[in-house]
């Protein structure tokens, strides 16, 4: 039990009101948890749709409920703040962008599977237009520990859907596109948040940071196998800071357990290439030794770059906008017009124009360096880190999407701008997580 002092209170700075950036009103911890609850029941409604292709019906009504209770929960939480504020003003006017760009949207074509698609798509759906409402939320240490919470529980359902489903995750068919697609959902909507516990490893009890290595290891497997650049890009740039990290903060600095996995590791290697095989005769390596630095995509960019105007760079083509590609996906986008791109940056530009890229910027960049700049703690140094790798992975992954993955973003960018959080000392930031707090005079 940790006793909460006056003198406790006196290391937090900026913010007269501090304590509600500690112990949130009883309304709002229903609400915001509610708002968790929404999301962990869409991921798991999308995901199992889309990956298991039998009672898509009964997921899809799971998906409707969430989108129900996350409308109720925004009603709740957000704020209306009438205090000038730099980063309400932006994300107003980012939101107001991405009002603009469903109203220029495409429904020329809206059929049924259409208007489906604009409710339950997580991907390219239109849910992903409301993620940045979060900012508006009350941003406290509350939330910030409902959001461990809840990525704990995705990172068990990682490991127990790929438990179940290792057969489609480990097949040895590169091209086969139900191993892919459970892999790659899998990754974005269970298993990527863990990195936002892996940056704050030592605020978690060992049971946690063993799930986390775990589901890490899991990832690395999963992407090698399946030969997935660009989720072993994301998850060992995610590894490499939280090593560092850990490294830097920690007594212990790094954990035997990561010596022995990276040295078993190696030793496998050095085993394998002492008896004269190369990577590409190991079994387990084939995929991605293959596939190694081909090129997926120049011929889709070179098809969205000669169909995109000067108006469209600046401007873009609203919601379910498309560009001239045939054959390419024929059987999916009509009359060669696809209507996405793997890349989310040239897809924001699709939607939005350049315009779109440069808000996004507007807001967070000033929070990237606010958390790591003018922040006292590492929690909110590593959730600038956070942002700026999301910014990063906009171009290799598909990462805009309506995920918890993309909403700790926009949350973690809303926290850096937040005085009072910014202002807490490591020591007091590890009391909060790894105690109990009460209230004395």
């Amino acid at each position: 039990m940790v006793v909460l002092t006056k003198a406790i209170l006196q290391e937090i700075k900026g913010n007269p009101h501090t304590l509600k950036h500690l112990f949130p009103t009883k309304s709002y911890a229903v609400y915001i948890t509610m708002f968790f609850v929404s999301l962990l029941g869409l991921s798991i409604g999308y995901v199992f749709s889309v990956t298991t292709f039998s009672l898509a019906s009964a997921y899809q009504a799971l998906q409707l409920l969430s989108i129900f209770l996350l409308m109720f929960s925004f009603t709740k939480l957000i704020k209306v703040n009438f205090a000038f504020s730099y980063y309400r003003l932006v994300g107003f006017i980012y939101l107001l962008w991405q009002a603009v760009i469903l109203l220029r949207g495409d429904y020329s074509d809206m059929d049924y599977m259409g208007v489906k698609q604009l409710i339950f798509d997580l991907n390219y759906g239109g849910l992903n237009f409301l993620i940045p409402l979060v900012i508006f939320f009350d941003i406290n240490m509350f939330t910030i520990r409902r959001i461990f919470n809840v990525v704990v529980l995705l990172g068990l359902i990682y490991l127990v859907c790929a438990g179940i489903n290792a057969s489609v995750l480990f097949s040895r068919d590169l091209t086969n596109l139900i191993s892919l697609g459970t892999a790659e959902n899998y990754f974005k909507y269970f298993a990527l948040p863990i990195g936002l516990l892996a940056f704050n490893f030592r605020l978690f009890n060992k049971k946690v940071q063993l799930l986390i290595l775990t589901t890490i290891l899991m990832i690395v497997l999963v992407g090698v196998f399946r030969a997935r650049r660009g989720m072993l890009f994301i998850v060992v740039s995610i590894s490499l800071y939280s090593a560092i990290s850990f490294y830097l903060t920690s007594a212990r600095k790094i954990p035997l357990i990561l010596y022995s996995m990276y040295g078993l590791f190696a030793l496998l290697l050095v085993g394998m290439i002492s008896k004269g095989k190369d990577i590409e005769e190991i079994s387990f390596f084939e995929n991605i030794s293959e596939r190694g630095m081909e090129d997926t995509r120049s011929n889709v960019e070179d098809c969205f770059k000669r169909d995109m105007s000067s108006y469209d760079w600046v401007f873009g083509k609203g919601y379910n906008g498309g560009y001239k590609c045939p054959g390419i996906d024929d059987s999916i986008f009509k009359n060669g017009i696809r209507k996405v791109i793997e890349t989310d940056y040239l897809q924001l530009i699709m939607n939005g124009g350049i315009v779109n890229v440069i808000l996004i910027y507007l807001f967070m960049v000033p929070a990237i360096i606010l958390g790591l700049f003018f922040s006292r703690n590492n929690l909110i140094k590593s959730f600038s880190i956070w942002v700026f790798l999301w910014l990063v992975y906009l171009y290799p992954a598909n990462v805009y999407s309506f995920s918890i993955y993309h909403i700790t973003v926009w949350i973690c960018a809303a926290a850096c701008y937040t005085a009072s959080l910014r202002g807490m000392t490591d020591a007091f930031v590890y009391k909060y997580f790894r105690g109990k707090f009460i209230l004395t005079n």
